[in-house]
């Protein structure tokens, strides 16, 4: 009996730590995306609910009312999750039908009001049983609902670090990779709900197994990295028209060859992608052309990403660095940053997918081809 209950006493653990998580994102401990940090810290505080009802019900503690109580915004959970990622991937764009998300926590918020609720105040502390239906729906539907909001979430983070490359030369602190992280934390959570409920290896276990994954679950969320302000790619559509139809009108072969050559021989000679912190926008405007203009021309002309485009002059740049005597003083950093790389690690990256060498081995390579 004491080993059962020094298990169940982990989902204790797990509900302090997701009220201290929750709390930490409500207060605002890192001062960026405010709005998107409360969304998840609801997701947090409800979540921490759930694991204290488990640890109430593990130890008997507190009547059926309470354990309702803590159970009621259950089905607000994933949305508020939602809410969360669709803040940090788009912090500017207005949340349309917010409230959608909601309709069925706010409809069994009505069910409690109307059937459960009077049933505790006249004296019934036990939960009434409920018909066969409502009681398949309460089962299942939250499983269901985890599943596709996970989904949708990680469809809006992967559209998101797909994007960027559409508008930045660089993703380090705006791919938003700690999210990543995160979703991948709760979709253990979701795996240890239902590989509990099918096997009882996994049910004695799992307040462990609980535990490990909100640990996860911190980790990510605490080591989210400041997000520097930089414009999202959403194209306006012009008439009901959308900007890529209206290019295809605009710009014919021979415009797009000619304007193919511009950004290519202005951005080369010029150096211009030496420039660490370099953007669509940035580049557009020096060039003298629209940004769609631009990312017409890249994804249509060169087919390449704005991201690929400037990476693969700053590889060349590094290559000539790398075998200059004038640079041989610099240490692989200081070449990264010459070359217009803003971190080392996306140096190495994109070298090693241009060339299929380290930066080291290509040194060593033409040495001795030399």
């Amino acid at each position: 009996m004491s080993e059962i209950n020094t298990l169940a006493a982990f989902y204790a653990f797990s509900g302090g730590a997701l009220w201290l998580l929750g709390s930490l994102l409500f207060i605002g401990f890192d001062k960026v995306n405010t709005q998107a940090n409360r969304w998840l810290g609801a997701f947090y505080f409800i979540l921490a609910c759930s694991f204290t009802q488990l640890f109430l019900e593990e130890f008997e503690i507190g009547g059926s009312f309470l354990i309702h109580l803590l159970e009621l915004p259950r089905w607000a959970m994933l949305p508020c999750l939602y809410m969360a990622v669709s803040g940090y991937v788009s912090p500017s764009l207005p949340k349309k039908d917010k409230l959608l998300h909601f309709v069925p926590f706010l409809l069994f918020l009505v069910f409690s009001l109307v059937y459960l609720m009077p049933k505790f105040f006249n004296g019934q502390y036990h939960l009434p049983i409920l018909p066969p239906w409502i009681g398949f729906i309460v089962r299942y539907f939250s499983f269901g609902q985890m599943v596709y909001y996970w989904i949708v979430c990680f469809l809006l983070l992967r559209r998101h670090q797909k994007n960027i490359k559409r508008v930045s030369s660089f993703t380090d602190k705006i791919d938003l990779e700690w999210l990543r992280y995160l979703l991948i934390s709760v979709l253990v959570l979701i795996f240890i709900r239902i590989l509990s409920i099918s096997s009882i290896h996994v049910t004695y276990y799992s307040p462990i197994l609980y535990f490990l994954g909100i640990i996860l679950l911190a980790y990510s969320t605490l080591s989210q990295k400041s997000i520097y302000a930089i414009e999202a790619y959403q194209p306006p559509e012009k008439d009901g028209i959308a900007p890529q139809k209206v290019l295809n009108e605009r710009l014919t072969a021979e415009q797009v060859e000619e304007l193919k050559s511009i950004v290519t021989r202005k951005t080369d000679s010029e150096k211009l992608y030496l420039d660490p912190s370099l953007t669509l926008s940035v580049l557009s405007g020096k060039i003298g052309i629209s940004t769609h203009e631009l990312s017409y021309v890249l994804n249509n002309g060169l087919g390449k990403s704005f991201y690929q485009f400037i990476n693969e002059l700053r590889t060349e740049e590094a290559k000539s660095l790398l075998l200059s005597e004038d640079t041989k003083h610099l240490d692989m950093l200081g070449v990264a940053i010459r070359a217009g790389f803003n971190s080392k690690t996306t140096f190495y990256t994109t070298f090693k997918k241009a060339t299929k060498l380290t930066p080291k081995e290509y040194i060593k390579a033409n040495s001795k081809a030399s």
